[in-house]
């Protein structure tokens, strides 16, 4: 555990000194299996206390535009995890709040591929519009479950909601939401402090 920790610390610090993030907080964990590429940091911030774990992918296609650094595209924010195995793919906006959970297998994005013509290959296509994606603070995304905006327009889920596995959302939610199934629709409200 140590060792593994060990690692995480040097990797980290290779990408802090090598990375060109557009801002790299402290106590941030990545570990080494992760695919960020060095083309794509300059379009991610990472605020202090993140957890990046295994084979997490941040991907910024080559449709994005030339970095802001007033506005990075992946934003990950104070005290998160982001968990084994996910996938956050961003051409114009992803903001994902402080103390947000993610379980393993999740993906967000806010574009998609085109596959309007029939007659030419889906990979010569091109992207969609891209929208946004806001995931605000203390939300729990859980195994598998995919947050995707469509063509143009913004997904945000509310603070403190619950996203189940394997649920796909594709529209807002307010805060305090249960989401379930495919479309993913609300079907509760989390209520503290009643165990």
């Amino acid at each position: 555990m140590f060792y593994i920790r060990g690692i995480c610390k040097f990797n980290t610090f290779l990408f802090r000194c090598f990375g060109k993030f557009n801002y790299l907080g402290q106590n941030v964990s990545i570990h080494p299996t992760c695919d960020i590429q060095r083309r794509a940091t300059p379009y991610v911030r990472i605020e202090d206390d993140v957890l990046i774990s295994k084979h997490v992918w941040l991907n910024i296609p080559h449709e994005a535009d030339p970095p802001n650094p007033e506005k990075p595209i992946i934003r990950i924010g104070r005290n998160s995890a982001v968990g084994r195995r996910c996938t956050i793919s961003g051409v114009r906006s992803i903001e994902i709040g402080e103390n947000v959970l993610f379980g393993p297998n999740v993906f967000v994005t806010d574009h998609s591929h085109n596959f309007e013509d029939p007659n030419l290959p889906i990979i010569e296509q091109g992207i969609s519009e891209p929208g946004s994606v806001v995931i605000e603070a203390g939300t729990w995304l859980g195994h598998g479950c995919c947050v995707i905006a469509p063509r143009g327009r913004e997904v945000r889920i509310g603070k403190n909601s619950v996203v189940g596995a394997n649920a796909v959302v594709t529209k807002s939610f307010p805060e305090n939401s249960v989401l379930v199934g495919l479309p993913a629709r609300n079907v509760g409200k989390v209520v503290r402090g009643t165990l």
